[in-house]
């Protein structure tokens, strides 16, 4: 069976919550992660954050990764140790994140990308010469390539903070997901010792760096949005709807309730 039962109990968990999260803005602000609420005692965000998405496309996106790589590693591991995977790689994501932006009280993020990418960093310490391609490169190319270039992207991503994605989530959750795999199955480090050298010397650098160099990580540059900590555009999101939100109560506070359109209606009735 090419995806197994967890795999597929996950994705339709992430289905029905970012589902539920989407007709709450009250319930998403309540489960994504935010790290004053964090720091005041909100753990379980930690978790409820890797259930919701920002929107349909990057729910499809990470659920499709999933739906890829969650078979094999479920069919080789099992459901207990692929579940501990999954989880772990969801919590290290998150506390690398909240490592990395404790100081940043705007900090906010969501997906289950962490997750997910321990599941990916899981099936390419299993099975090394798996061969992938990318959808703007659809030539194959072994699995332990990808995974030096997954965590040289993400150091660089980490760094540069100029975009929308959590890069800190995506490695955290990836570096998570392959040691609990060699803790699982230690076997692999003698089946596939080069595999392992590739991707965790340089991972070992980084969490170096991180914890006791972390200005060397600060290259800051590009369009001054280094504070969009949040996957994909949640902020914009928000913001938006802020401002369409003023722009309807002002309406109302000029001409009356009775001046707005069915779909400003609607609106309010969404999010207010």
């Amino acid at each position: 069976m090419s995806l197994e039962i967890a795999g597929l109990s996950l994705i339709a968990l992430n289905v029905l919550c970012t589902w539920l999260a989407f007709q709450s803005q009250a319930r998403f602000e309540q489960w994504l992660l935010r790290i004053d609420d964090i720091r005041n005692g909100a753990y379980y965000r930690l978790l409820s954050s890797g259930f919701i998405h920002v929107d349909w496309m990057h729910l499809v996106f990470n659920m499709f990764s999933l739906y890829i790589f969650a078979g094999i590693v479920e069919n080789l591991l099992g459901l207990g140790p692929f579940l501990i995977v999954y989880f772990g790689s969801l919590l290290g994501g998150n506390l690398l994140a909240w490592a990395y932006h404790r100081e940043n009280s705007e900090y906010r993020a969501v997906g289950a990308s962490g997750a997910v990418s321990g599941i990916i960093f899981a099936a390419i310490v299993l099975f090394p010469d798996m061969q992938l391609s990318l959808i703007f490169l659809p030539i194959p190319f072994p699995a332990w390539i990808y995974g030096l270039g997954f965590v040289a992207y993400s150091i660089y991503g980490i760094g540069r903070q100029n975009d929308n994605i959590g890069h800190e989530a995506h490695l955290g959750g990836a570096l998570s997901g392959l040691l609990i795999t060699l803790l699982l199955k230690p076997s692999v480090i003698e089946s596939n010792p080069m595999t392992i050298i590739y991707l965790v010397v340089p991972s070992l650098v980084f969490l170096f760096i991180f914890f006791f160099r972390p200005k060397l990580l600060t290259w800051n540059y590009g369009d001054g949005r280094q504070n969009w900590d949040v996957e994909d555009h949640f902020q914009e999101t928000k913001f938006q709807k802020e401002l369409e939100l003023n722009r309807i109560l002002e309406k109302v506070k000029r001409s009356g309730a009775e001046s707005l359109s069915p779909e400003e209606r609607q609106f309010l009735e969404d999010n207010y």
